[in-house]
């Protein structure tokens, strides 16, 4: 089951695309991902590969755009890029986050 709660937890971030609230864009959502993400990971290398994980969301979201008015899109891309490139960013750092603090904080099988 944690696998699949991974995988959902990926489209969490999804959550904020139409949300005029910047913080919960780029932050909040992200993080919540991430530590949803890293409270089911079994072990450090699933949340090592956190930083790739959360690209998903970010070529989903650009898949969207893309397909919804790709002319606008590569417009903004080349008028905007440093806004692009610090919200991929944003992205993956608040999902990373998350994701080290969710596999912190969940609860450990002592081996004895």
């Amino acid at each position: 089951m944690s696998k699949w709660v991974r995988y959902i937890s990926l489209l969490v971030p999804l959550l904020g695309i139409a949300s005029p609230w910047h913080e919960l864009n780029a932050a909040l959502l992200p993080f919540i991902g991430g530590v949803i993400y890293g409270y089911f990971t079994n072990k450090r290398q699933g949340v090592a590969i956190a930083p790739v994980a959360a690209l998903v969301p970010v070529a989903v979201v650009l898949a969207y755009y893309g397909v919804i008015n790709g002319v606008r899109l590569s417009r903004f891309i080349s008028i905007f890029p440093l806004f692009a490139w610090l919200w991929v960013i944003f992205w993956v750092v608040f999902f990373t986050l998350g994701a080290v603090f969710g596999y912190v904080i969940r609860p450990r099988v002592l081996n004895r």
